[in-house]
């Protein structure tokens, strides 16, 4: 079944959404008042009126007692609670009732992952940068195993490298099959990370389907005003004026091989 939200309103942001999140489909949500959505799942906002389901259990203050590892939200400028990295990731798991087998040996590993020193875990928080507090709550968030992972504002601050590997942790928990959804108003970004997008327009949804369809159709960009993707932009511009026969991809480089092949 998946997660639910169920003519989910909330003030005169958000009216009567509807949509079901699958497992190993990643899902990212375009418009201004996106991360209100991922608040309502996350347990941050409560003042609205609708319901989120996950696998048939109501999302409400009980579920997040009873189940405190469910979810997680991770965004570029994450608060923390304690003035130390490690202590940052021992009462975090705490506060969730969850013990690591091999800790020591998990943060590596997790530190690794995103590209991480291992001696990030003596420094005091407030001496780290932007982009390694966002990668840090990564790894917050993920040693505790959550079966929905939020991103909100996906990639924000963060530099080349660290968006492939973060772009690498999202395709590995899709695979996982975990219930992944990203948020960000940069259509090159959700062209190229996710399977399936949410267009909201105003305080609803206008359109929701596969990204390489929404994103790949001219008619809908002009009508909704959304910039499009620019790789999509340099097909349509090779198909249309130049007349040259091209599949529309997500790597640059499958575009080359096009070009290659029909000019």
């Amino acid at each position: 079944m998946g997660l639910v939200l169920e003519n989910i309103k909330y003030k005169n942001l958000l009216n009567t959404i509807s949509y079901r999140f699958s497992r190993r489909r990643v899902t990212g949500i375009y418009g201004e008042d996106a991360n209100y959505l991922l608040d309502i799942i996350n347990g941050d906002i409560t003042d609205y009126d609708g319901y989120v389901i996950l696998e048939k259990l109501i999302i409400d203050s009980s579920f997040y007692k009873e189940y405190p590892r469910a979810i997680a939200l991770i965004e570029p400028y994450p608060n923390f609670f304690t003035n130390k990295v490690n202590d940052e990731i021992k009462f975090n798991l705490d506060i969730r009732n969850y013990q690591v087998e091999d800790l020591e040996a998990k943060e590596k590993e997790m530190l690794d992952l995103v590209g991480l020193n291992e001696d990030i875990l003596n420094r005091d928080i407030h001496t780290l940068s932007t982009s390694e507090k966002y990668l840090l709550s990564v790894v917050i968030n993920l040693l505790y195993e959550p079966d929905i992972i939020l991103f909100k504002d996906v990639f924000t601050g963060l530099d080349h490298n660290s968006k492939k590997r973060l772009n690498m942790i999202i395709n590995n928990l899709k695979e996982d099959k975990k219930i992944v959804v990203v948020t960000s108003n940069d259509t090159n970004i959700l062209y190229d990370i996710t399977d399936e997008v949410i267009l909201l327009n105003g305080n609803s949804v206008y359109i929701s389907g596969t990204s390489e369809k929404l994103f790949t159709s001219m008619e809908l960009m002009k009508e909704q005003v959304i910039p499009m993707p620019n790789i999509t932009k340099l097909t349509y511009i090779a198909k249309n004026n130049k007349k040259v026969k091209l599949s529309f991809h997500k790597d640059v480089r499958d575009i080359i091989k096009d070009i290659y092949k029909h000019v």
